[in-house]
């Protein structure tokens, strides 16, 4: 599920030209291009991205198909085509669907790739802890005994079993029809919430405001496209309250569905491999200087920090390591933990090492208040590491 456009043979000048016209066929489409540094991305929907780079004399066009759907493929492969027909020139055009303009039958090859998906993790208990849903993510949620997670919520595992695979095409894809329509819009707005949504911290940074009104536009499309389809109305009019945006829509009908939002739970953050267990609001940065994972407390505009929970595989993180290894271990699963907490005066410190097989993770955590001190100590005792399928 894959689709690459080779551009032979091109000089500087013919590059930019290929750009521009990319950037004519987005203004087109109405979707975003941005200029990356060594990448150029076209964003046409959540799940679909198509990628340029520069190799040497070509430039080369690429996209993976596999999570967006039947609809994005087609989109991809006409895409391409429309470059090809703009500026003529030597081209290599690769489709390992071999997308012919017969989309009943790219809606069947989706269709198979579900019972596949479906093979795969029934029978195979790991898988569920891997991430199937997403072409990219940061995150995964914490599933209880009998659940199954989709890219936009969360599953009995005996409904998932028993589901056709054509009932399950968008718990999975969100571009299903050949066209962007009301069935599309709802499907992005739920993939969105599901995995992006932080409801009232929509305005912590750009990154959570921009994943908030994306969702309010895809909502306020589907039901511009089609009156009558039930929608998730009720988190779609509390967005627009934390956002403090207008409310386009009066009259829609709320869907009967559960409408899921994996952040507003205690999550999975992945981070090389480990999965350390935060509240899914957290925000997100990076320590180049320990190499860890930093994850800060959710707030609001009024609110400060509780809590700073840092996390890597390098030992200097652990300012107390001699000592924490002279205590005796706490065994939580398959783990050995060694926990510290440290009364700082005006804050509390926590350090742990975890340790599971030939696997170690370290633990530096600053908190606030004496009242989160319990929770960040179970947060490390839940975190866990990465496996692979043959472990």
């Amino acid at each position: 599920m894959f689709v690459q456009l080779i551009c032979k043979n091109r000089n500087e000048k013919e590059k930019d030209e290929i750009y521009e016209v990319l950037g004519l066929l987005c203004q087109r489409e109405h979707i975003q291009i941005e200029d990356k540094g060594d990448t150029v991305e076209i964003y046409a929907c959540p799940q679909g991205t198509i990628k340029a780079v520069e190799n040497e004399e070509e430039l080369i066009l690429s996209a993976s198909t596999r999570h967006a759907g039947p609809g994005f493929h087609a989109f991809v492969v006409e895409f391409f085509m429309d470059v090809m027909e703009e500026i003529p020139g030597d081209y290599e055009l690769k489709d390992d669907l071999e997308y012919d303009g017969n989309f009943d039958r790219l809606v069947q090859i989706y269709e198979d790739e579900i019972v596949y998906l479906k093979d795969v993790v029934l029978n195979n208990e790991l898988v569920k802890s891997q991430n199937y849903m997403y072409d990219e993510t940061y995150i995964l949620p914490i599933l209880k005994e009998n659940q199954i997670a989709t890219a936009n919520g969360l599953m009995d595992v005996e409904e998932f079993r028993r589901l056709e695979p054509i009932q399950l095409m968008d718990n999975f894809f969100v571009w299903n029809n050949w066209d962007k329509d009301s069935r599309f819009y709802k499907n992005a707005a739920l993939l969105l919430l599901a995995k992006e949504s932080v409801g009232p911290y929509v305005n912590m940074d750009d990154h959570t405001s921009k994943y908030a009104n994306a969702i309010c536009d895809y909502i306020e499309l589907a039901h511009e496209d089609d009156v009558n389809m039930t929608l998730p109305y009720k988190e779609y009019k509390e967005l627009c309250h934390y956002l403090s945006r207008q409310v386009r829509i009066k009259d829609a009908k709320q869907m009967e569905e559960e409408v899921f939002q994996y952040r507003l739970k205690d999550i999975y953050h992945l981070f090389e491999q480990g999965k350390i267990v935060a509240n899914g609001c957290a925000q997100r940065s990076y320590d180049p200087v320990s190499q860890s994972l930093c994850l800060m407390s959710p707030y609001l505009e009024d609110h400060t920090w509780d809590w700073l929970i840092q996390a890597g595989f390098q030992e200097e993180l652990c300012t107390r390591k001699e000592n924490l290894l002279k205590e005796e271990p706490i065994h939580y699963g398959n783990k050995e933990i060694w926990l510290q907490e440290v009364d700082e005066g005006s804050y509390y410190t926590v350090e742990a090492i975890v340790k599971e097989k030939e696997n170690t993770m370290y633990f530096h955590c600053t908190i606030a208040s004496k009242k989160d001190v319990a929770y960040i100590c179970q947060c490390i005792k839940e975190s866990e590491f990465q496996k692979g399928i043959d472990e």
